[in-house]
């Protein structure tokens, strides 16, 4: 199968939409519809959902100090330890990868299963959260020419040492760009099971709106300030390689958003982040700088502001038991007002 850049689209499923492997008969109609509309997909997947929570709680019964040092900032990223946890990390969409593939050939479409080295993904010399590098794209596009669809395990990749390497919580969506970069494909569309961009997160602020459009670099500063919609790498990535990049659902129906940069002045929208810790939560609006006060009317710990690019991120640091209501109280104070239709 012959073809160009521009009908090349990469796809992310996430752990959020394969729950289970039943789950990856789903995805594999959405691969499969793609197809008949003259597409060439690029597959990118996830551990099924709670399998990477699962390795690393298998991890801390093994280790002596239960694998405390996983969790802090300040652990050796060259070190042995480090080495085998990625090892054991990547099996969960390596897992994946092999039974999407197994799924999109029982329905009768060629499909290859690739390792995130196989792929081309080069990182640094580091376990744990390495950086991607480069990508060296062309086992995949001589896929793409043999006619199969590629499936690509996410979160993985090999460092200039010649050993494996994970790229941390949420690497599966930087996987996915930096793919899509590096095949210049049409777009990326990343499967949520939430579909699209929300405001605020739904759980917390239940009257959260639905966006069709976000800013590129406002996703970005809301993924730094906590949000977990986008890994805030890969949005910074898509945005540098003006990369087409859809926040969807499983269903062509359902609303999606379409991440672009540089939104127009009259499609400006404040959007609500929530970063809880242990005790204390930070609640960050982040907007455009006309739409956005410089200090937000909570009972605070800690508060902030900075703005970037034409917008404004404020934040404050209320008690963690406080989140859910100070979020819905600055989401009332700011954002309850219905918007007129453009």
């Amino acid at each position: 199968m012959s073809g160009s850049p521009s009908d090349v689209v990469v796809d992310k499923f996430g752990g959020s939409v394969l729950r289970r492997p039943e789950d990856i008969a789903a995805a594999v109609a959405v691969v499969e519809r793609q197809r008949a509309a003259g597409l060439r997909p690029v597959v990118v997947v996830s551990a099924f959902e709670g399998v990477t929570d699962t390795i690393l709680g298998a991890a801390r019964v093994l280790l002596p100090d239960e694998g405390a040092w996983l969790r802090g900032p300040l652990h050796d990223p060259g070190s042995s330890l480090a080495r085998e946890t990625d090892r054991a990390l990547a099996t969960g969409e390596a897992l994946s990868a092999a039974l999407f593939a197994l799924g999109l050939q029982a329905r009768g479409t060629p499909a290859r299963s690739f390792s995130g080295a196989e792929a081309g993904i080069r990182t640094a010399a580091a376990h744990l959260g390495a950086e991607v590098r480069r990508v060296l794209s062309r086992p995949l596009r001589e896929a793409l020419a043999e006619g199969l669809v590629p499936v690509v395990a996410g979160f993985q990749g090999i460092g200039t040492h010649g050993e494996l390497t994970t790229l941390g919580r949420g690497g599966t969506d930087l996987s996915a760009v930096a793919l899509a970069v590096a095949l210049r494909a049409a777009r990326c569309e990343l499967f949520k099971d939430v579909g699209g961009v929300l405001e605020a997160d739904p759980h917390l602020v239940p009257g959260a709106r639905f966006l069709p459009v976000v800013d590129a670099l406002q996703l970005e500063l809301l993924a730094e300030m906590g949000s977990e919609v986008v890994h805030p790498v890969a949005v910074r990535r898509a945005r540098r390689g003006r990369l087409n990049l859809v926040v969807r659902a499983l269903d062509d129906d359902a609303p999606q958003t379409v991440v672009r940069p540089g939104a127009r002045e009259d499609e400006g929208v404040l959007m609500l982040a929530v970063d809880r810790k242990e005790r204390v939560a930070r609640i960050s609006l982040v907007g455009p700088a006309s739409l956005t006060p410089e200090v937000l009317p909570l009972p605070a710990h800690g508060e902030g502001a900075f703005d970037e690019g034409g917008l404004r991120v404020v934040w404050a640091e209320v008690p963690v038991a406080s989140a859910a209501s100070a979020a819905q109280a600055v989401h009332a104070m700011f954002m309850g007002v219905t918007r007129p239709d453009r």
